[in-house]
């Protein structure tokens, strides 16, 4: 009887825990070349914390038109740095392995540079999981006055539950992820900032499908001789369009046929990746029609990079390189090549 007792609970925990909603490497990381659709939406109230929750997200009144926010590598040079751009304003962060890192950001008027990094996730992720994590930038405003800015961020899953999305879609398995961040800023004028962000994920989808914000912006200046300090109070959502976001998470990336488009082909010739499916090392062959700088950089499904060779200027002529994958997971990987400024890429399976 006890053993029965046993199995039956075993199945339970099992069945359970195959319907908590968890945030992934592989199926949440940023990727490179996603075009993701936002749209300003009037403010929904986050709501408590908590498990077993239902959203209602059915009816949203818009504020402003959709827009795009684009995922990509802004350096060939440095494949772990992906590049998030919206609103004509650059935000660059550092992606490797299970951490997701803030490097900073740019515009046509603002620069920053976080000297200690600011830690956005970590994966897996799911409720109840927090972190915690200070950071530091400094930067310049209008190529002339000095910027610095230094505060924490504190991240919590703090909530589950039911989403009800426009055109009553239901998503049963959801995970809201509540970021706090506070921060001052010291320039040409003194700002406190705390910025609340609840982000709602959705299982099948890689990023947030609605995400609702709270800003305080405290500024301190100087009024007829004495320090004043001026609130402002500002609140908005944001709607992700599921259907204009399509999970392909599940399926290896495609690649086509672009030798006819891409320059690269008129330097790197007559490749071959073998074996392929590899086991333990792949050996890269091809031939340079002029001397060039090669380096290849090897990424999982999710675009993370997780192994590179040291760029070097390669002679002209037949070469090889070999990349050893006897410590990956069998499964499928990408490699990048790097030519000068040019790249091309190759799946390749691991068994």
């Amino acid at each position: 009887m006890r053993k029965k007792l046993t199995l039956v609970t075993l199945i339970l925990v099992t069945n359970l825990s195959a319907q908590v909603q968890k945030l992934t490497t592989d199926f949440n990381a940023f990727r490179p070349n996603d075009l993701i659709v936002k749209q300003q939406v009037e403010f929904k109230d986050p709501g408590s914390k908590g498990k077993n929750l239902n959203w209602d997200f059915s009816i949203l009144q818009p504020i402003n038109e959709e827009y795009t926010l684009k995922y990509f590598i802004p350096d060939s040079m440095f494949m772990d740095t992906i590049c998030g751009m919206e609103h004509r304003t650059r935000y660059y962060y550092y992606q490797k392995q299970d951490s997701l890192w803030a490097k900073g950001f740019e515009n046509s008027t603002t620069l920053m540079n976080y000297i200690k990094p600011e830690l956005r996730l970590k994966y897996p992720f799911t409720y109840g999981d927090t972190l915690f994590s200070y950071f530091e930038g400094e930067g310049e405003y209008s190529h002339t006055f000095p910027l610095h800015v230094k505060g924490y961020t504190r991240v919590e899953a703090d909530a589950e539950g039911e989403i009800m999305l426009p055109k009553f879609e239901k998503v049963k398995k959801s995970l809201r992820v509540h970021t706090l961040r506070y921060y001052t800023e010291t320039g040409k004028d003194s700002i406190e900032m705390i910025l609340d962000t609840y982000a709602w994920y959705a299982d099948g989808y890689r990023y947030p499908v609605f995400e609702s914000v709270k800003t305080n912006l405290i500024k301190n200046k100087v009024k007829e001789g004495e320090q004043v300090m001026d609130t402002t109070a500002f609140t908005t959502s944001f709607y992700y369009p599921p259907e204009k976001q399509v999970s392909t998470v599940d399926l290896p990336e495609q690649v086509t046929d672009d030798s006819n488009v891409n320059p690269i082909y008129n330097v790197f010739t007559e490749a071959t990746y073998m074996p392929n499916p590899v086991v333990d090392n792949l050996l890269v062959s091809y031939k340079l029609t002029r001397n060039a700088n090669v380096w290849f950089s090897l990424h999982n499904a999710s675009g993370i990079p997780i192994r590179q060779t040291s760029p070097r200027i390669t002679p002209e002529g037949f070469n090889s390189t070999e990349i050893n994958m006897n410590q990956q997971i069998p499964g499928s990987y990408m490699l990048y090549v790097h030519v000068d400024d040019m790249m091309v890429k190759q799946v390749i399976i691991k068994k």
